[in-house]
Formats: C-alpha cells, structure tokens, sequence
C-alpha cells in the first residue's frame, strides 16, 4: 500500500469529496434498482458502511492537519 498515494488523497479535499460521492451515488442507484426489484438490499447497507468507515479512517491516519502527539523531552 503507498502510503503516500493515500496522504495525498485524503489531503485533497475536492478529489476525495468527489470520489466518496461517486461510489454512494453509484450505490444509491443500485439500491434503487434492487429495491424496485423486490431484491435484498442488505448487502449494499453493508458496503455503504464500510464506505463511510474507510474515509473515517483514512482521515484518522493521514489528515495533516491532525494533531500530533506531543513527546516529553526529559
């Protein structure tokens, strides 16, 4: 995994808004269409949970404006 591939992207603000819209906007439309189908809808809950949980973390690991931990210097 590069690291500095995804330090990057998390730290575009435009680009990974875009990204995130594009993968829920494609799932909502896959929702709707199982949903009109009568169709089981629990595995899309499922990735859009896990969608939601990446950026999470992805802002939790690679957000430069993310406080560092201070280290005592004694």
């Amino acid at each position: 995994m590069d690291k500095t591939l995804l330090n990057q992207f998390q730290n575009e603000p435009f680009v990974r808004e875009a990204v995130k819209d594009f993968f829920l906007a494609e799932m909502d439309k896959l929702a709707l269409e199982r949903v009109y189908s009568r169709g089981d809808t629990q595995s899309i809950a499922d990735a859009r949970e896990v969608i939601e949980n990446v950026f999470i973390t992805l802002k939790e690991e690679f957000d430069k404006n993310k406080e560092k931990p201070v280290q005592n210097l004694r």
